[in-house]
């Protein structure tokens, strides 16, 4: 499986535009003004009777249900004895070096920001680093299976698939701003994997409340290579740095808390998550802890189609201990470059599968980009992103 047959989520795109233009042929329809979706409120469809409850779990898509947009995970609870599969990809774009709040040049990383003391290439001193990432792009594809044990407790398992690209520019030498070339470099491949319980903790017509109780164990490799350019001008193989990995290599404690209300056409919701390392990985390092908190609106201007808007803000520690396979003139390959803060913005869209006769099938797309980023740099800084999900119950 090398990168989705060359061409970077091309199947799962066609797949997912195949649906929403299913959907949207059926929309177009309310150019007719005979049409009564167009000459009442939204009507409230005839529940599934293979489904009790299912409005208060995902939801009947007419104004009576929580949305949960595409890049929210484990909000969303199944009725008991029933599945729920999901297809979650999500396409990052990262570019532009940040210290702090500012973005800096990659002249300014080369002339001020120190290797650790001792670093040496071919016996000279280099007192600053010398390779500096210019982009990055990031494609995962989460695969989600839940099963409602009970009303009121849901189990929930999560693989990845990874594919991780970065392009960098190399200085010559060992001081100076002489550009000497560019490279690229890739890791792909199995990512950590998720189990969860989710318990629902309340409910009433209008609001829902659950908990998340989860583990990330480390199915991902923490030890793939990469050729780079080196500043003598030939390419060198190398463990890859820390964000080119494809697991952490820990067992992770992944506890969540999420809420979701609805009334009428309008849907909200909140959730907390966070990922705290149990212990250091086999190279001797864990990724600092994680704090995520998200809040969304959903408005259903007509039955089956809703649109999303949703803030989101993280903080990370830095990484903790090193591995020391993981070495060079790269900032990446400082433990300390890594983590900080981050608030995003994203606006999305959902459409119910039963617009074109599917039940229990749900199409979500959202887009966004940072408003504020303030990381333990120099590290490159998020520069827009793209979540999708769709999702079947059976």
């Amino acid at each position: 499986m090398r990168r989705w047959n060359g061409v970077r989520a091309t199947s799962a795109i066609a797949m997912l535009a195949a649906f929403a233009a299913a959907c949207g042929n059926e929309i177009a329809r309310a150019d007719d003004l005979t049409d009564p979706i167009l000459t009442k409120a939204p009507q409230i469809p005839t529940k599934d009777p293979a489904w009790p409850g299912f409005a208060m779990t995902m939801g009947d898509h007419d104004g009576s249900h929580a949305t949960i947009p595409a890049g929210v995970y484990g909000a969303a609870m199944v009725p008991a004895g029933h599945f729920m599969f999901s297809y979650t990809p999500s396409f990052m774009h990262m570019s532009g070096n940040y210290i702090g709040s500012s973005q800096v040049s990659p002249d300014t990383i080369v002339t001020t920001v120190a290797t650790p003391p001792g670093t040496m290439m071919n016996g000279m001193a280099v007192p600053f680093y010398r390779i500096v990432p210019q982009s990055m792009e990031m494609d995962m594809h989460m695969f989600h299976a839940m099963y409602g044990v009970t009303d009121w407790l849901s189990l929930m398992a999560m693989g990845t698939y990874e594919y991780k690209s970065m392009s960098m520019t190399t200085y010559a030498g060992a001081m100076g701003t002489r550009v000497l070339g560019t490279s690229s470099a890739s890791t792909e491949g199995f990512g950590d994997t998720m189990v969860s319980s989710l318990w629902r903790v309340y409910q009433d017509p209008v609001n829902q409340v659950h908990i998340n109780l989860g583990l990330s164990l480390p199915s991902g490799s923490t030890t793939e290579t990469i050729n780079m350019l080196s500043p003598m001008g030939t390419f060198m193989n190398m463990r890859a740095n820390y964000g080119m990995q494809l697991g952490t290599g820990t067992v992770d404690f992944a506890p969540g808390l999420s809420y979701t209300g609805h009334l009428q056409q309008w849907s909200w919701g909140a959730a907390y998550r966070g990922r705290f390392a149990l212990d250091n990985n086999t190279e001797g390092y864990h990724y600092g802890n994680l704090t995520d908190l998200t809040g969304w609106a959903g408005y259903t201007w007509i039955h089956g189609v809703t649109t999303t808007f949703r803030a989101e803000g993280m903080i990370q520690g830095s990484i903790s201990g090193a591995d020391p396979a993981i070495m060079g003139l790269m900032q990446g390959t400082n433990p300390n470059f890594y983590g900080g803060q981050r608030i995003n913005l994203y606006g999305g869209i959902e459409l119910d599968g039963s617009l074109v006769g599917l039940k229990r099938t749900y199409l979500a797309v959202e887009g966004g980009a940072p408003v504020y980023q303030n990381l333990n740099g120099p590290q490159l800084g998020e520069a827009w992103q793209i979540n999708v999900a769709l999702r079947i119950g059976l």
